[in-house]
């Protein structure tokens, strides 16, 4: 019996030992495997990354097109309210300085044209009958 227990006494005690020569032999193994295909494997990064980065820019491009469309589809209607609003105000802004204008006694434009008109024609007449 009490070889036996020598025994598995080596076999526990040989066991962890072996357990870490294989994990180092392993880490070993991957370091080399990485070396080998290092290369390899950085040109495939490349392309990859390439690949990818066309993808993302048409994506971004698509995007960017369809942002677009919504964003005049939703700002026309605004901004042909804008115009119109604009003239509105205008328009109403050009009649109340014309009233008060014309309460103040000072002729609008259109008074202005007539009596150049009215003028005009008065010389003309001046010019015939001399």
């Amino acid at each position: 019996m009490a070889t036996k227990k020598i025994k598995s006494r080596q076999t526990t005690t040989a066991a962890p030992v072996d357990k870490a020569r294989s994990l180092w032999l392993a880490g070993l193994g991957a370091v080399s495997i990485a070396q080998k295909q290092g290369g390899d494997l950085y040109a495939g990064l490349i392309v990859e990354g390439k690949d990818f980065q066309a993808r993302t820019r048409k994506l971004a491009r698509e995007i960017g097109t369809d942002t677009k469309a919504q964003v005049k589809g939703v700002i026309a209607p605004l901004r042909a309210r804008f115009k119109s609003n604009t003239k509105k105000a205008g328009a109403t802004i050009q009649r109340g300085v014309a009233l008060a204008l014309a309460q103040l006694g000072i002729p609008s434009k259109a008074d202005v044209e007539e009596l150049t008109q009215r003028v005009a024609a008065l010389s003309r007449q001046l010019k015939t009958a001399k």
